[in-house]
């Protein structure tokens, strides 16, 4: 695979959510995005400064890959359930650099 574009997530787990939170990015989340083409190549904590406590971080070939994921009910219903265990959401979809991008 040759990324040309890395999807970003970055959110805080909600306070009282954290063992749902892990059973379904691992159990679900992630190997569905697997299937869709979006590859998971890094999962950050970050604890300093003024910023969400998560970020995942997915490489996609092309733009194609992205666009049929994200026009499919399945990809919706994907996001609002990992929405559902988050607060301060946030996905942006940027060009692909090596190393970690925020």
């Amino acid at each position: 695979m040759t990324p040309q574009y890395k999807l970003i997530i970055s959110y805080d787990i909600a306070a009282d959510k954290h063992e749902g939170y892990y059973r379904y990015v691992l159990g679900e989340f992630v190997p569905a995005l697997r299937t869709m083409g979006l590859q998971m190549t890094s999962a950050w904590h970050v604890s300093y400064g003024n910023y969400p406590a998560r970020m995942l971080e997915f490489v996609i070939e092309t733009r194609e890959v992205w666009t049929k994921a994200t026009a499919t009910p399945r990809w919706k219903k994907l996001e609002e359930r990992l929405q559902s265990y988050t607060e301060n959401y946030d996905r942006k979809l940027i060009p692909y650099k090596d190393g970690f991008q925020f």
